[in-house]
């Protein structure tokens, strides 16, 4: 008798129903808990405590964390009952043996799937509509807001369905397709930040910050869930997600129906996708090592120990489950041919066949150039954005200035070995060319100080020209001082605090500021003492611009000084009852402070002296800084004893004379 193939089975939609049904029941339940229960709870709240409750603004704010939980938790669920039976040899043997097709069978166990989703959420869609007639929310119950949110709820639970349907026609174990769901969820955002994260130990100069600031973790949907109560789905996201739909949908139809039956319990359905499960799991388990003993030890000997270690745990821990049994270190020779492709892929990468290391364009071709210590204000290409604060502009366009960091960045490359073996004190360069032909050339280095005094010329004739001046002071472009309603100059030691509200001394203090940061050198803006204070624009249009007080700026002294205002601008000799300063052994600056007993004995060290004259009290305060690269270490012991002792340094280059001829 021929085989009566059905797209419906009642039979098999009464089994859905008596054994998943739950699910649905429960999902309805959790949704109705956290949306339309929660409006009702904070509306019935009297007015006072309403106020204070109510801040949603989108239905995906209220219980946000609980309903990311249900958007991540049910459907996997519901994929993984749903498809149980072909998991489990007694259940796949007999579903299998009944008179229809695999097509139908599939079809109808995603369709009622499908309805499991979407019914629920229909539901409280029109209980949200009824809330609305006689709750007053129209930035919350709109008939956009509830549809966005439907829409949105469905797209999603929908999307992590059909991977999880996907993940099991791969595996023939329930457990393992839970696994494989999350693992293909996180998979491309994970995958690329470990390859990016990895590749800067074999590429010089890849921006690796820039690249994975691209908003990166939005391909992680549980990720791009959780920012959906502040930032919608665009059209472009939700055609993707609706074409991964579609994708899942058909590849997973294909492969169950050309699944074998006696794969149930086997770790992966497909013998040709084995090799492929195999390493993979050893490839990412390589990149994880690496990357955790590259950055935690900042060692080539321990990033290789990373790699081949990580790499052979990954390697068998994934022939373990292929194979379900642990009796597998015996066979090496998989892991013998992994090694030796690698071997060869790491040979190729030194050899720069793509020439990107050593790859700048010229100046002719360059519109402009990005040059900073980091890459997080490159989007800040206006001087006024829309923002509280007046920020910093990395941008240079001076052909001068374009020459200079063209001519530094080639000697960045050429000095390539001895900047990746120099000091521990570095500093960071953010280089982004924009050409006149729209394309972009990004990179990323960090070099020790001594590149920096080396190439004095260079660097020096960048950072004190007018346009880099410009780019990073936003009070010199502050031109009419009638738009500032207050300069407040703030101590970082300490809490003394001044403001200048009378408008002359705000256009005066204005101006010898700006003639300050005009006026210094090379020595002066690489001069890493600390700043005497903060300084803090109020404008009138509420932004704000930030400044500082250098030590280097003597006009600023001299000013305060005629007003009798440096003791309220700065931590002076008058607010410290003494100081005592030991030659600086091996350990860093945070050690001599660490344990309380060291903090009341810092005074008893011995060969230490101790500091109560007014002038080598301000002599000490003008030289000292929180850099914890000087020679000599200082304990301020605070007049008040407010904040005693405040611990700093002093380099050679600074020390007063007096202190040198004592602890020398």
């Amino acid at each position: 008798m021929p085989l009566k193939t059905l797209l419906f089975n009642r039979g098999v939609f009464i089994e859905n129903t008596k054994n998943i049904g739950w699910i649905g029941i429960a999902y309805f339940l959790s949704l109705f808990f956290a949306v339309p229960l929660q409006i009702l709870m904070i509306y019935t709240r009297d007015n006072y405590y309403r106020s204070y409750t109510l801040v949603a603004d989108n239905l995906f704010r209220l219980s946000d964390g609980f309903q990311l939980i249900l958007l991540s938790v049910i459907p996997v669920l519901l994929a993984l009952v749903l498809f149980r039976y072909v998991h489990v040899k007694l259940s796949t043997d007999y579903i299998h043996s009944l008179p229809i097709k695999r097509e139908a069978l599939y079809h109808q166990h995603v369709l009622f799937g499908l309805g499991v989703l979407v019914i629920p959420v229909f539901f409280i869609g029109l209980i949200l509509l009824i809330i609305s007639s006689f709750i007053e929310l129209p930035h919350l119950l709109s008939l956009a807001d509830i549809a966005t949110w439907m829409g949105t709820t469905i797209l999603f639970t929908v999307f992590i369905f059909m991977a999880a349907v996907f993940a099991a026609m791969f595996t023939g174990m329930s457990v393992l397709q839970g696994v494989l769901t999350y693992i293909l969820l996180f998979f491309p955002a994970g995958v690329t930040m470990l390859l990016f994260m990895n590749v800067k130990y074999s590429f010089y100069g890849i921006a690796v910050d820039y690249y994975l600031s691209k908003k990166i973790e939005k391909l992680i949907p549980f990720v791009r869930a959780s920012q959906l109560g502040f930032e919608a789905l665009t059209g472009k996201e939700i055609s993707v997600y609706f074409l991964f739909i579609v994708v899942f949908y058909v590849i997973a139809l294909l492969a169950y129906c050309k699944r074998k039956v006696e794969v149930a319990s086997q770790a992966i359905a497909f013998k040709s996708l084995e090799p492929v499960f195999l390493y993979g799991v050893t490839f990412c388990a390589m990149l994880l090592g690496g990357l955790y003993f590259g950055e935690t030890q900042n060692s080539t000997s321990w990033l290789l120990f990373g790699y081949v270690f990580a790499s052979i745990i990954g390697y068998f821990v994934a022939l373990m489950i292929v194979e379900k049994t642990w009796r597998v270190l015996t066979k090496w020779k998989g892991y013998g041919i992994y090694a030796l492709s690698i071997c060869v892929l790491a040979i190729v990468f030194q050899f720069d066949i793509t020439g990107f290391e050593k790859r700048i364009p010229a100046v002719g071709d360059i519109e402009r150039i990005y040059f900073a210590p980091h890459f997080y204000l490159m989007d800040g290409h206006d001087y006024y954005i829309e923002e509280e604060y007046l920020t910093q502009n990395y941008y240079y366009q001076d052909e001068q200035n374009k020459e200079n960091i063209v001519a530094l960045h080639e000697q960045i490359i050429k000095k390539q070995n001895s900047n990746e073996k120099g000091g521990w004190e570095r500093r960071q360069f953010a280089i982004a060319y924009e050409l006149t032909s729209g394309k972009q050339l990004v990179r990323h280095y960090q070099v020790p100080v001594t590149f920096l005094e080396e190439h004095k010329g260079l660097y020096g004739a960048i950072i004190e020209s007018d346009e880099h001046k410009y780019n990073v002071n936003s009070v010199l472009r502050i031109t009419d001082t009638n738009t500032v309603d207050k300069i407040t100059i703030i101590s970082n030691r300490g809490t003394q605090q001044v403001s200048l509200n009378n408008r002359s001394d705000i256009s005066e203090f204005h101006q010898i500021l700006q003639t300050e940061i005009m006026d210094e050198t090379y020595d002066d803006l690489m001069d890493d003492r600390s700043e005497w204070s903060n300084i803090e624009y109020l404008l009138s249009d509420d932004k704000r611009v930030f400044s500082s007080w250098k030590k280097s700026h003597d006009q600023i002294e001299a000013w305060l000084q005629e007003r009798d205002l440096v003791k309220q601008a700065r931590l002076t000799a008058d607010d410290i009852d003494f100081a005592v300063i030991v030659k600086r052994d091996e350990r860093h600056l945070y050690e001599y402070m660490r344990y309380e007993n060291d903090l009341l004995n810092f005074e008893k060290t011995p060969g230490s002296i101790r500091i109560e004259e007014f002038d080598e009290l301000e002599e000490c305060l003008l030289a000292s800084s929180w850099n914890d690269s000087g020679k000599y270490v200082i304990a301020y012991y605070y007049e008040k004893d407010t904040f005693s002792p405040l611990f700093e340094t002093i380099d050679d280059k600074h020390v007063p004379e007096f202190i040198r001829k004592k602890l020398n």
